[in-house]
């Protein structure tokens, strides 16, 4: 008997009902190919351990938000890197403020490397400018995905629709107050793995940015700034000058990237790390 069929529904408790009907309306749950993506790392290569610590903006998104959506610029800056004789192997722990950065105890074990990273890409921010009028809740988050991904290219038209509201009545989905929790992560990273690089990734700018969110976006990458010049063996990852603010290079949230502009940060992560001179000396580049 197929999932949805009448014989089903009417037998189901209320429970189970409900979920059949909202399967039937925006379809099966969906795989988390970020998670399935282990790198490009080979024989014969040249090994780079990369881990990936931040929000969604690690993925490529054509249309709506999917916080399943694939590899984003991590695979294009690894497939560019093979022309150099340079795998990547690569590994993601989701967190989405400078406050739920993961202690070592957890980041260890949602670290899946075959040795310490040589490389930590942390990528927070862009929570402290995205404006929200539905609570900020997992089920909210699914409830957007799902239909997003349903509607594919509709959601543009809806989104002129919901961006003047946004304006007029979203609140930030979470308030900015300083940078002390990334700070306190850099320095346990920092401790736990002395030999990596840790590479602070500045929030993509917003297209269009809402007025209220552009003063704390400053201050963020201010901060971010001044965190990297602060502590020896980490940098600042900027590709806001490349990227500017075309609505082209991203999706309908104005903020996570599509194809076209995951492949331009990508080939300039790539280029930027090949030009460090840190580079050759990572710890098991060699390997």
């Amino acid at each position: 008997m197929h999932p949805s069929s009448p014989m089903r529904l009417v037998a189901a408790p209320p429970r189970r009902l409900a979920k059949l009907m909202y399967r039937t309306v925006v379809g099966p749950p969906v795989d988390d190919p970020v998670r399935a993506w282990h790198g490009t790392a080979r024989d014969g290569l040249k090994v780079l351990r990369v881990l990936h610590v931040g929000d969604c903006g690690v993925r490529r998104m054509e249309t709506s938000h999917d916080l399943y959506g694939p590899p984003g610029y991590p695979l294009f800056a690894a497939e560019r890197l093979l022309r150099d004789g340079v795998g990547m192997e690569f590994t993601h722990y989701f967190a989405v403020s400078f406050e739920v950065l993961p202690d070592m105890k957890t980041l260890r074990r949602h670290t899946h490397l075959s040795g310490e990273p040589d490389i930590v890409l942390v990528q927070v921010g862009s929570a402290y400018t995205r404006r929200i009028l539905l609570p900020d809740t997992r089920r909210v988050h699914q409830l957007r995905d799902d239909v997003g991904r349903r509607a594919g290219r509709l959601v543009f038209a809806f989104y002129k629709l919901l961006r003047p509201c946004l304006r007029l009545f979203g609140r930030h989905s979470a308030k900015y107050t300083g940078p002390e929790g990334l700070e306190r992560f850099v320095d346990r990273t920092q401790s736990a793995w002395p030999n990596a690089e840790v590479v602070l990734v500045a929030p993509f700018r917003r297209s269009p940015g809402y007025p209220p969110g552009e003063p704390i976006a400053a201050r963020i990458e201010a901060d971010l700034q001044a965190l990297a010049a602060s502590r020896s063996g980490v940098e600042l990852f900027d590709a806001n000058e490349a990227l500017g603010r075309n609505p082209a290079l991203r999706c309908v949230t104005g903020y996570n990237l599509n194809g076209r502009g995951c492949e331009l940060v990508g080939a300039q992560l790539a280029g930027w790390i090949l030009a460090h001179d840190w580079f050759q000396a990572i710890s098991g580049i060699f390997q």
